[in-house]
């Protein structure tokens, strides 16, 4: 199990004596179980574009291939609007700042948004935060009260954290895991976050209830179908319902057609390609810049974010060229 002495110390205040959390006087104990259900949001496009928009969340997020889909369809369906969305999703990360014992075969504990979460907003200054935690918040672990007031704690700061720079956020249920009773775990995560959703938080896209309906439904005809590669990450369909998925959760129309039908059509039109190569040179240039501690620690500031910013503009130009000229 790990802490982070700093943010973390906020967390497990409260409620978690005796499972090697420790306590500081320094600042008050954020925990909090809001009953009100997040706001429901009118014209969630609108509220996208024109905004900055920073994405945060584990390797699943981290790997890019959702998000490059819901920058995709977006632009896509919405050419008239702009997007400015930064993922800065980073492998084996937790909200709660538990850490299995021998994780990465003893190499290193997970890491905890908590410790990068101020510097992220600081560097970003997004106005909106989506943020898709839970998968490896329950540490691979049957259900207990301790790893779910963990989360819930995390999620709680997540939230505060976000709201006190100015950002709104919306969360997104962890996706599925298919190896077994742990998806019970992300199911408990999921039905907390919305029934009981933080302050700070306007909108919640239920991703794991609705992955399980799509998988559930694939196997009518294939009893074998999987969503996952290896029980956690998606394969590239996977990664395509979980952005219909979000992006319905939100209430945002999805063109017509199966998950598959969307993915045989964004890698036959050359606009998906342009906002893959956008997306990840962004992600690759901010996670650097923001600073981050895994298997070693990235330095804040590490990489030129001007160079980058100014080759993603350049994308940015292309991708918009094209959108106008489909326009016509």
């Amino acid at each position: 199990m790990r802490t982070h002495p700093s943010a973390l110390a906020i967390l497990f205040s409260v409620g978690l004596a005796g499972i090697g959390h420790t306590q500081t006087a320094e600042v008050p104990a954020v925990r909090q179980t809001p009953t009100a259900p997040a706001t429901k949001v009118v014209g969630m496009v609108d509220l996208l574009a024109g905004k900055r928009v920073m994405i945060l969340g584990d390797s699943i997020t981290q790997d890019g291939t959702y998000v490059s889909y819901l920058e995709y369809f977006l632009t896509k369906h919405h050419p008239g609007k702009a997007f400015d969305i930064i993922n800065v999703g980073l492998s084996s990360e937790t909200a709660s700042g538990l850490s299995e014992a021998g994780h990465a075969g003893g190499a290193f504990p997970r890491p905890c948004v908590h410790e990068r979460l101020q510097r992220a907003l600081d560097a970003v200054k997004p106005q909106l935060v989506v943020a898709c935690y839970g998968m490896n918040d329950g540490i691979y672990q049957p259900y207990s009260e301790a790893n779910m007031t963990a989360f819930q704690d995390g999620i709680t700061m997540l939230a505060a954290g976000c709201r006190a720079a100015g950002a709104r956020v919306i969360l997104v249920t962890p996706p599925v895991f298919e190896g077994g009773a742990y998806d019970e775990v992300l199911g408990k995560f999921s039905e907390w976050e919305v029934a009981h959703p933080p302050t700070g938080v306007i909108a919640v896209a239920d991703l794991h209830t609705a992955m399980a309906a799509a998988r559930t439904e694939r196997r009518k005809a294939a009893p074998d179908f999987r969503l996952t590669n290896d029980n956690v990450h998606p394969g590239e369909l996977g990664h395509v319902v979980m952005a219909q998925s979000i992006l319905q959760g939100l209430g945002i129309p999805m063109p017509q057609g199966t998950a598959e039908d969307l993915l045989t059509n964004a890698h036959a039109d050359p606009l998906f390609s342009l906002v893959c190569t956008h997306r990840s040179t962004r992600s690759n240039g901010w996670l650097n810049h923001i600073g981050y501690t895994r298997e070693r620690t990235v330095a804040p500031k590490t990489g030129d974010i001007d160079a980058v910013e100014t080759a993603a503009k350049q994308i940015q130009t292309k991708i918009d060229e094209m959108t106008r000229a489909r326009e016509k």
